[in-house]
């Protein structure tokens, strides 16, 4: 992104209403099996010498495996940046590496688990199946129930 006319005083800020594709080559050792074009809204403002200001409205969907049922899902996220991102100027180029701010503020909103289904009974085998959290919470058939009562006490 070009901010040579704010750097130079030319213009008080930037707006950027923008949509931004983040190459695959940054997501593919993750979690993520394809991440949507992420929008950009907001403004960049150059306060003064020391400090770049972006702030903006972020929200894109990145399609990752379901933690159940291993098919793949969307996963719809949205995420606010106001930063000092005057780390981010290329030296000397009056550029500013947007792609990579998003990156970081992307990866802190990959979840660790995620999962659409509501239906848990397609999911068991031979002496075993999958139970939803509030199953888990009145299951009474557990063999350490006491024991679990006990370092509760303490």
């Amino acid at each position: 992104m070009n901010i040579k006319e704010l750097l130079d005083g030319n213009v008080n800020n930037i707006s950027i209403d923008e949509e931004f594709t983040i190459p695959k080559e940054e997501y593919a050792n993750t979690d993520i099996i394809d991440l949507a074009k992420v929008k950009v809204k907001g403004n960049l403002t150059y306060p003064d010498v020391d400090d770049l200001l972006l702030e903006v409205d972020c929200s894109s969907t990145m399609k990752l495996n379901d933690s159940v049922s291993l098919e793949p899902v969307n996963y719809p996220f949205t995420f606010k940046i106001s930063e000092n991102v005057s780390d981010f100027l290329e030296k000397d180029q009056f550029t500013l590496d947007i792609i990579s701010i998003l990156w970081e503020n992307i990866v802190l909103e990959i979840p660790i688990r995620y999962s659409e289904v509501t239906n848990y009974d397609e999911y068991k085998g031979d002496g075993w199946r999958v139970i939803s959290e509030d199953e888990k919470k009145v299951n009474t058939n557990n063999p350490f129930k006491d024991l679990l009562k006990e370092i509760e006490k303490e």
